[in-house]
């Protein structure tokens, strides 16, 4: 009877905690495309099709660098935390960052498909 106990629990325990896996982004993230990450610097560009980077034929990209705050947060597709020296990994895909007010990054989401689809739109804000 106590081993019966102890699996059931157990079954519990593992299977709930498939569900605190969940993700949820804040509401004051910007969507945009990694471009580069050196260091404590990162290369962000917009996620979307812009009009004027299509009038200038690609010449004018519209990136901005921006420096990472010292207690930056990086979470991946899994929503597992990353250090800011494997962000290189993700060159080129679709971020969400949570800016500060000296305009440095605090957090850091690698947005799975769902997200993107979900998230990019014309109404969503862009980091300018």
């Amino acid at each position: 009877m106590k081993y019966l106990r102890l699996v059931l629990l157990s079954l519990i325990f593992l299977s709930s905690s498939l569900v605190w896996a969940g993700r949820v982004l804040p509401n004051d993230i910007h969507i945009v495309v990694l471009k580069q990450a050196e260091g404590q610097q990162v290369v962000l560009g917009t996620a979307k099709k812009a009009w004027l980077r299509t009038l200038s034929l690609g010449l004018v990209k519209g990136n901005k660098t921006f420096q990472l705050s010292r207690g930056v947060r990086i979470h991946d597709t899994n929503n597992r935390f990353v250090t800011y020296n494997n962000l290189y990994k993700f060159k080129s895909a679709t971020i969400a960052v949570r800016v500060d007010r000296a305009n440095q990054i605090q957090e850091i989401w690698v947005l799975t498909d769902e997200e993107q689809d979900a998230l990019v739109r014309p109404n969503n804000p862009q980091v300018e």
